[in-house]
C-alpha cells in the first residue's frame, strides 16, 4: 500500500501523551504563499497562453518522495518562465510547507530512523541541508543541521525560507540540468571536482605517489585552492596558472568558482577551502598517526595555530611550525628541517602567487607525503582573524566577512577584484576561452 500523502494540517502531534510539538513558522506558508501568487498572476497567464499555442497541457505532474519516504505531488507550468510558481499553490492549499523535511536527499539508515522523531515536520520546499549543499559548505552533518532547523524559532524560519531561496537562485538552478564531471577547467585552470571526503582521503593517501602502479616513490605530491583571486591574479602573473596546472590537484574554493562553474553548465560538489577542511584532516591524521608540519605565515603565527591545533586534538602530532618570513635563499634549510622532522603533510601558508611557486620549486626535493597551499588558513586557527559567521557563509559571503576585519589590505582583492572576476566571467566569457 502506498504511504499517504502528508498533509499540513497533520503539523502536530501528542509526544508521551502530553507535550506537543510544533514546527513553528509554518503559520507564515499561506500568507506568504498566498502574496507570492497575486505577483505571480502575470507569469500564470503568460505560460498559459505559451503551453496552449504549444498544443500542451499547462501542468506538469510529477511524485518525488521527502527524506522519510512521504511522497510529495510536484507540479510545473509546462511551458515559460519560473515554472516552478504552481508549487506555491501546494503551498497555499496546505499541501507542502515553504521550508520543512527536505525531498530528494540522501541519508543513511541510521539518519532516517532518528529522523522519525521529526515526523510532525511537512515536507518543504527548502531546507537546511539543501541550503548548505546549494552553497558547497560541508561543515556540518545532515541530521545536525535537520535538528537545528527543526527545534529553531520564526525567526530562524523565515531566516531560512530567505537564505534558502536566495542560494538556490545564485548557485543552484536547477542541478539536473548541470553536469558534475571528475575533472574540468575553468579560466584555463585545471579542477578536481572532489567531495571534502574524497579531497581528505585524497591528502591522506598514497594516491599519485606512485610511477606507473609501481611501489616507487615519487616526489611529494601537491595540492592547491583555486579561488576568485586565484582566477584574478593569474592575470597578471602567467607563472602562477602554470603552477596550479602543475599540481597534482587543485580544487575549488568559493562562492565565485561555483557561479562561473555554473555558468559554464558545471555543478561543484564541494566547497573545497582549507579552513574547513583542517578539522577533518586533524581528525584523520591523528587517527592514523600521520603529522603535519606547517610552514608559512608571520612570526608567531604558526605556533599560535599548532597550540590551538593540539588543544582540539591532543592526539595529533605536530611535527614542526615556523614562520615563513624568511629569504628564498634559505629554502633548502627549511625543506631540510620539514624533512628531518618526517611530517606526512606540509601546509604552507605563503599567500598567492608565493606559496604555488614554493611548491614548484621545492615539492621534488620533499620527502612528505602530502603538501598543501593553504594561504591565510593559519590567520583563522592561529585566532588572529575570527571566521565569519555561519549565515554570510551559507551565502557565499565569507569574502565581506574578511574585507571588514582587513580592509586596506583586501580592498584591492574584494572590492577591486570581485566585480573584474564578475566581469571576465559573464561579459566576456573568459570563463570558457581561458585568460
Amino acid at each position: 500500500m502506498s504511504a499517504k500523502p502528508f498533509l499540513l494540517q497533520e503539523i502536530s502531534r501528542v509526544v508521551d501523551g502530553t507535550q506537543q510539538q510544533r514546527y513553528l513558522g509554518t503559520e507564515f506558508n499561506r500568507p506568504i504563499s498566498a502574496c507570492l501568487l497575486l505577483m505571480s498572476l502575470p507569469i500564470l497567464l503568460l505560460n498559459t497562453y505559451l503551453a496552449v499555442a504549444k498544443g500542451k497541457t499547462v501542468f506538469e505532474y510529477s511524485t518525488k518522495q521527502d527524506c522519510l519516504g512521504r511522497p510529495v505531488q510536484y507540479q510545473r507550468f509546462s511551458s515559460g518562465l519560473f515554472k516552478g510558481v504552481p508549487m506555491l499553490w501546494a503551498v497555499l492549499t496546505k499541501r507542502i510547507s515553504l521550508c520543512g523535511m527536505p525531498i530528494d536527499i540522501e541519508l543513511t539508515a541510521q539518519q532516517i530512523e532518528r529522523l522519525q522523531s521529526y515526523s510532525f515536520i511537512p515536507a518543504g520546499l527548502f531546507d537546511a541541508v539543501t541550503l548548505h549543499q546549494a552553497s558547497g559548505l560541508v561543515t556540518i552533518e545532515k541530521y545536525e543541521l535537520l535538528e537545528q532547523q527543526f527545534s529553531g524559532n520564526r525567526l530562524g524560519y523565515v531566516s531560512l525560507l530567505l537564505k534558502a531561496g536566495l542560494t538556490t537562485f545564485l548557485y543552484n538552478n536547477n542541478k539536473s540540468q548541470l553536469t558534475t564531471p571528475a575533472i574540468f577547467s575553468v579560466f584555463g585552470l585545471k579542477i578536481n571536482n572532489d567531495t571534502m571526503t574524497d579531497a581528505v582521503d585524497w591528502v591522506m593517501s598514497e594516491q599519485d605517489l606512485l610511477i606507473n602502479g609501481e611501489q616507487k616513490p615519487k616526489s611529494c605530491k601537491t595540492g592547491c585552492f583555486v579561488n576568485v583571486n586565484s582566477v584574478n591574479l593569474s592575470v597578471d602573473h602567467p607563472q602562477l596558472k602554470s603552477n596550479l596546472n602543475a599540481a597534482n590537484r587543485s580544487f575549488a574554493d568559493g562562492s565565485g568558482l561555483r557561479l562561473a562553474a555554473k555558468n559554464l553548465g558545471i555543478n561543484i560538489r564541494d566547497n573545497l577551502n582549507g579552513t574547513d577542511m583542517l578539522p577533518q584532516l586533524c581528525e584523520a591524521a591523528q587517527a592514523q598517526g600521520m603529522s603535519i608540519y606547517l610552514l608559512g605565515a608571520k612570526p608567531g603565527v604558526a605556533i599560535a595555530t599548532a597550540n590551538n591545533l593540539l588543544k582540539q586534538y591532543p592526539r595529533l602530532i605536530i611535527a614542526g611550525a615556523e614562520h615563513g618570513y624568511f629569504e628564498r635563499t634559505d629554502d633548502s634549510n627549511a625543506v631540510k628541517r620539514i624533512n628531518q622532522s618526517n611530517a606526512d603533510i606540509l601546509l604552507l601558508a605563503m599567500g598567492s602567487p608565493v606559496q604555488e611557486q614554493w611548491l614548484k620549486d621545492n615539492a621534488p626535493q620533499l620527502t612528505c607525503r602530502t603538501a598543501l597551499a593553504v594561504g591565510g588558513l593559519f590567520d583563522f586557527y592561529s585566532g588572529h582573524i575570527s571566521r565569519a559567521p555561519i549565515w554570510m557563509r551559507e551565502l557565499g559571503l565569507e569574502w565581506v566577512w574578511r574585507l571588514m576585519q582587513e580592509p586596506k589590505s583586501k580592498f584591492k582583492r574584494y572590492v577591486i577584484g570581485n566585480p573584474l572576476f564578475l566581469i571576465r566571467t559573464f561579459v566576456f566569457n573568459r570563463a570558457s576561452r581561458g585568460l
